[in-house]
């Protein structure tokens, strides 16, 4: 079937409105060649389902949801590939920092990025969505299938989980620095 010039029009309009919202909600989350290819997935999806996809303001939610699963496809996916590598090699894999470390080099940023990883997922999701990608708590709620309350009382609750993780990782710290300053000595 090939595809009315309204349908090409609102789909490129789509595509040059979030496109960037897009990948920056997928970059923030994985690597730069991940991030493009799930951004294109979205879109492709968003191609193939158009006529789902509801139009106006409602759109940007409706593509993060779509971004979502497809994320969570990859990671899956990732992981997959993981434990075969694994079983087919004995070497051991080696840690690299998550891109969100790899981008952000500064002490304070990686002890946030500490604090919001101790959440639960799906605290940290909707934290990420409220704070990252500025979303409101309906559309937030409408993403997830929850109520807009329930919305409200996660990311209240996720705050105060990252504050308070964010306070002991920032004392922890402070020791470590005083500790490193007092027993380093100087060299005379």
């Amino acid at each position: 079937m090939t595809p009315t010039l309204d349908a090409e029009q609102r789909y490129r309009r789509l595509f040059d409105d979030y496109h960037r919202a897009i990948y920056a909600y997928c970059r923030r989350r994985t690597d730069a060649q991940t991030a493009a290819d799930c951004a294109a997935q979205t879109f492709l999806t968003a191609w193939r389902r158009l006529d789902d996809v509801p139009s106006g303001e409602s759109s940007l939610p409706w593509l993060y949801g779509v971004a979502r699963r497809t994320l969570a496809n990859e990671f899956r996916a990732s992981r997959r590939r993981q434990r075969l590598h694994s079983t087919l090699r004995d070497n051991t894999t080696s840690t690299d920092p998550s891109p969100e470390i790899q981008v952000v080099r500064r002490e304070q940023d990686e002890q946030v990025l500490r604090a919001l990883a101790s959440l639960r997922p799906r605290d940290r999701e909707v934290l990420q969505l409220a704070l990252w990608e500025e979303l409101p708590h309906a559309a937030i709620a409408e993403l997830l299938g929850c109520s807009t309350q329930a919305v409200t009382q996660r990311i209240y609750r996720a705050t105060r989980q990252v504050c308070k993780e964010f306070q002991r990782l920032d004392r922890h710290h402070g020791t470590d620095r005083v500790a490193r300053q007092s027993g380093g000595g100087e060299l005379s």
